[in-house]
């Protein structure tokens, strides 16, 4: 019984971290400058409007 339930705990906790493996991956601070993206906006004048958008 006790083999059982711990093979069913180690289960769970498996599938859980594997659940949760992507969210901790983006969570984790990416190395290189050209890892990080930022916003560049510019004035449309078709648009009249500013325009962004995220580059690297």
């Amino acid at each position: 019984m006790k083999i059982k339930q711990f093979i069913l705990s180690s289960v769970v906790a498996f599938a859980s971290l594997a659940v949760l493996a992507p969210s901790m991956a983006s969570a984790a601070p990416s190395r290189g400058h050209k890892a990080h993206a930022h916003k560049v906006c510019k004035w449309d004048a078709h648009r009249h409007q500013r325009v962004c958008r995220w580059v690297r």
